[in-house]
């Protein structure tokens, strides 16, 4: 094979020149040229090619100027291709590793069980169930919420890097791109419609929903790409659990909380707190965690708390309630009223509050009434203000005045009680303190 056959695709230098330049634009790249993979070898630690180096530069020097940031599968390929790009534009842009695109990328769950489909089906029965099924193959994501819940995450992350309108490139693999591009076009991408080296679909907002462009095709998805419908809510619990303490613990657990918050954002969860109804499943959750190279995270008042994947994991010290819709009736946080059940055969359900769905349709932070922790009223008056500020929602005055009337309802040895639970298990932000040194001079 020789460097002649080798070019940037027409399509990609096509939709560049026709993409808006007053907003950000998102592209999913595939990697540059690499060799030929071996028979039933993933390909880890295969490079680019000299030529795929110097086309890589070549497509960075048609970003000059545009360029914003750049993310890519762990894989070496996929690095040296970012780093290729960023020599080309001339930009001193740090590359960013990201695991959604790769290592195992966002259809992937489980490694190990997911390369047993490739194995059973190749490279193309795998493809051809990314583009067409709407289950999930062992060890993996259903295919459309991964694919939306990966669009969803590169919007946010382009989102928050601050600055001029510009390209973000993700650069990945094939099955990414086509998977992806299939289900945001909504349309059974074949065989020949596979992306060269260095050819991706490009995403962008506007007023009108999410615009999507791959080579001649292109659609715009209106409303939201992720919510907490169940179907998300499962597959976003089955992620985190994969990620965190993997999918044969054999422990029942609730993943619940604000964790789901992510959907909403399309950024990673800060912290998981995962909560065993007995003390058999918890001491699976912790020896999982452990097992996996997870460290302690220090103190919690009512958890044990650890540290892996760049999340927070806690498990509650207390084994009850036994049920998932008694867990969510001891919040006080309607967006917090969303949760998962895990069960040791690996079969998921979930429980959305009707109040967490009405929270986003009026996009507002409101409180399940009465409030059941009403001894951490101020923690969570907090907790309202710190979802308002992430989710860019507003917290109803009639809502704050309910946590006040609580705390002004208790004589002052309970008050003084509240102020001091604040004081432990808040984080002293968003004026609390401030407030009541206002109210009580």
């Amino acid at each position: 094979m020789t460097e002649i056959h080798w070019q940037i695709p027409s399509s990609v230098t096509r939709l560049l020149e026709e993409a808006p330049t007053d907003r950000a634009v998102v592209v999913l790249l595939r990697h540059s040229v690499r060799d030929h993979l071996p028979p039933g070898d993933a390909g880890y630690v295969l490079p680019i090619t000299d030529i795929g180096r110097r086309l890589a530069i070549e497509l960075g020097g048609l970003l000059r100027g545009r360029l914003r940031t750049l993310h890519a599968s762990p894989l070496v390929r996929c690095v040296q291709t970012a780093e290729a790009l960023a020599e080309g534009a001339q930009a001193e842009v740090a590359v960013i590793p990201n695991r959604l695109l790769g290592d195992p990328g966002a259809f992937v769950l489980d490694g190990r069980r997911a390369w047993a489909n490739w194995e059973q089906l190749g490279h193309e029965g795998v493809m051809h169930r990314l583009v067409t099924e709407a289950a999930a193959l062992p060890g993996m994501a259903r295919p459309d919420e991964a694919a939306r819940f990966l669009v969803r995450s590169m919007l946010a992350a382009a989102a928050a890097a601050a600055g001029e309108p510009g390209v973000h490139i993700f650069v990945t693999h094939d099955s990414l791109v086509t998977a992806t591009a299939a289900r945001l076009l909504d349309k059974e991408l074949g065989l020949n419609d596979w992306p060269w080296y260095l050819e991706g679909a490009f995403f962008w907002a506007t007023g009108d929903g999410l615009h999507t462009a791959y080579r001649d095709y292109v659609a715009v998805h209106e409303g939201a790409l992720c919510g907490l419908t169940k179907s998300d809510v499962i597959e976003f619990a089955r992620r985190e659990v994969a990620t965190t303490v993997g999918l044969d613990t054999g422990a029942r657990f609730f993943l619940a909380g604000g964790a789901f918050k992510s959907l909403l954002t399309g950024r990673p969860p800060r912290d998981l707190d995962l909560w065993a109804p007995s003390e058999r499943d918890r001491t699976l959750i912790v020896d999982a965690l452990r097992a996996r190279g997870a460290k302690s995270a220090g103190p919690r008042a009512f958890a044990d708390a650890f540290e892996l994947a760049g999340r927070v994991v806690e498990v509650p010290h207390k084994t009850e309630p036994d049920t998932l819709s008694e867990r969510l009736a001891r919040f006080d946080i309607g967006l917090s009223a969303v949760g998962v059940e895990h069960r040791p055969d690996d079969t998921w359900s979930a429980i959305v509050h009707p109040l967490a769905l009405e929270s986003v349709r009026r996009r507002e932070v409101r409180l399940l009434k009465p409030l059941v922790n009403w001894k951490y009223a101020l923690t969570t008056l907090e907790r309202m203000r710190r979802y308002a500020r992430e989710l860019d929602y507003s917290v109803p005055s009639d809502e704050e005045a309910e946590v006040w009337r609580v705390f002004e309802s208790q004589d002052p040895a309970l008050r003084a009680g509240l102020v001091e639970r604040y004081q432990r298990t808040g984080s002293g932000g968003f004026g609390v303190m401030e407030e009541i040194a206002c109210r009580f001079p």
